[in-house]
Parts: structure tokens; sequence; C-alpha cells
């Protein structure tokens, strides 16, 4: 999340045109002045640290309880976030961007009942609130659905067109729908806002991947990993990516990398196999395939695990000598 110290200040004005009554502390002290200063520089911890000693003695500055949300959801603590929100609301009732952070952290957690509830419930009280459309846009994205994700981000760039983060929204909603040039066309735009934001350059190569531009996707997912070396995800397209070029040994080295820490994902083992094949390693191939059935099974995949299968038996059929060479048992 990306907060803005002019949600603290408009706190209360939000309130008040909800018809809710405004938050206990309308001024904003030096010292939640400060913890958004840390935040800008992602010193979360010093952050929280100030705000705590704040709100020992200002407990009910909901402007405060929510930047200390904020920084606990930078940090991945999400629980300790969602208390935050929680007490804010308590106290103001009408908090759009309280909820709508509450709706973030909830996401986070897959709890997406509770989730949906509050970014609804934040628009109810906010509708120009970008925030809360791009969050629930996430919610769609999370369930596979592309049209609604298209029009949450829609609506949160209609309000904030520069908004990154909903551009990426719109971005991963055009790849869901196929719309690949759209995509890529957005995350262009991300990597002009904000060149270290890792999301503009990952999402771009997987809508490459769609357009079959294999370089620029490779490209794409090394300048990714640059600026976040712990996505694994970047390695597994990256690897698709390498595999499409026919550079299998880059390819092998980059989804090897992406399976140390998603051992349980069949399509990383199944694409493994592609890569082997490909290698002239059948064994090694029917192995990785073999594996990428048995995952594909424990979460009942059919689809899935139809393909593994069939690669499978290319496999079998590509390892067995020819019927004059060797006879067969049965003859």
């Amino acid at each position: 999340m990306h907060r803005a110290a002019v949600f603290v200040l408009l706190a209360g004005v939000l309130a008040l045109s909800a018809g809710g009554p405004a938050p206990a502390d309308t001024a904003v002290a030096p010292e939640v002045i400060h913890a958004e200063a840390l935040y800008k520089n992602g010193d979360y911890k010093q952050a929280v640290s100030v705000l705590t000693a704040y709100l020992a003695t200002h407990p009910k500055d909901t402007g405060a309880l929510v930047d200390r949300g904020d920084d606990y959801t930078a940090l991945g603590n999400q629980d300790a976030a969602i208390a935050d929100y929680t007490a804010a609301l308590a106290i103001n009732p009408y908090f759009a961007y309280a909820y709508a952070s509450r709706c973030e952290s909830y996401t986070r957690l897959d709890e997406d009942q509770r989730a949906t509830a509050d970014c609804d419930k934040a628009i109810e009280l906010q509708p120009k609130l970008a925030y809360a459309y791009r969050v629930r846009a996430m919610l769609a994205l999370d369930r596979d659905d592309g049209q609604a994700a298209l029009a949450d981000a829609n609506q949160a760039l209609e309000l904030v067109p520069s908004s990154a983060g909903a551009l990426i929204s719109r971005c991963r909603a055009y790849i869901l729908l196929k719309r690949f040039k759209e995509a890529a066309a957005d995350c262009d735009s991300v990597t002009q806002i904000d060149p270290t934001d890792d999301f503009g350059f990952f999402y771009r190569g997987r809508a490459e991947i769609g357009l079959s531009q294999w370089p620029a996707a490779i490209v794409d997912f090394h300048a990714a990993l640059r600026l976040d070396s712990t996505d694994t995800n970047a390695y597994y397209w990256l690897a698709i990516a390498q595999l499409s070029t026919g550079a299998y040994a880059a390819a092998l080295a980059d989804v090897d990398r992406y399976i140390k820490t998603n051992i349980d994902d069949g399509d990383g083992h199944l694409v493994r196999a592609a890569i082997e094949s490909n290698l002239g390693n059948t064994a090694e191939a029917r192995e990785s395939a073999t594996t990428a059935l048995r995952h594909y099974e424990i979460v009942n995949d059919q689809s899935k695990a139809a393909k593994a299968q069939a690669l499978l038996d290319a496999l079998k059929a590509k390892a067995s000598p020819s019927p004059s060479a060797t006879p067969s048992p049965s003859s």
C-alpha cells in the first residue's frame, strides 16, 4: 500500500461529507507527520514506534491509528493492521479510507468476504476514493474475474489517472482477458511512472509472453528480478520465455530456482519436463512430468493432469525402441 498524508488531513472532511462525525483529533500532530516521513522512507518499524508512543496519550486519533495500520501492512503484519483499522472505525465508523485499508489487509489474508464488504462500504461512503476501487480490483483478480477487475481499475484510473497501482491492476485484468497489447501499454506507463516498480516489468513480461514476444519478455523478467530477486514467479515465466527461444540450459536453471521455493507447484515441474525433453534428457523429463502429474492429482486439477499425462505418453513413446529393433513381449 502507498499511504498518502493527504488521507490523514482529509479524514474529517470525508467523514463530514458522509454525514458522520469527524475524528476526535482533526489536527495532524508533529509525531504523526514524522511517522509519515518515516513511512515514505521505508522505515516502517520506527514509524510504528513513534506512533505507538503517540497513541499512548492520544488513543482516539483515528488518523494515527490508520497510519500505524498502514505501517503494519507494509511490515506484513495484517492482524495488527486490522486491529488498528478496526479501532479507528470504532471511533469513527464513517472513515472510508480505514475501510479500504482494512479491505486490503483482509485481501492479503484471503478473507475475501470481509474484504469485499469493507471495500463496498468504503465506496458507499466515499464514491471518489480511488484506492478503494483499486483494492477491490485486486480482489477480483484473486478470483480471476477479469471483467470486474477491469471495471474497478478503470474507475480508479478515472479518479487518479497516474496511479501506478491501478495501471498494474488493469494490466493484469487485460492479461486475464487476453488483451495483451492493452496490457503491455498499461505496464509501459507503469515503468515510466515508477521505474523502481518491479510489477510493471513483471506484468509487461507476462503480456509479451501472450504476444509471443519472447526476447522482450526475457529482458523484462530480468529487470523485474533486478528490482526484486525474491519474486520466484519471475523465474517461472523467465524459464518459459527462455524455453521458447531455445535457450534450454538457461531455462532449466531458471525453473529450478522457481521449483526450489515452489516445490508443490505442478506447473514448475511440467515446464521442467518440457525443458529436459528439449535437452534430450528423456528420463529426467519423465521424472518431472510424473511429479507434475502427482501434484495436479493432489489438487484435483484434471485439465492440467491431462496435459501432464499427454507429455508422459509422448515421452514414453519417444523412449521406446522401434518394434523392428526389439520384439514386443506379446510377439
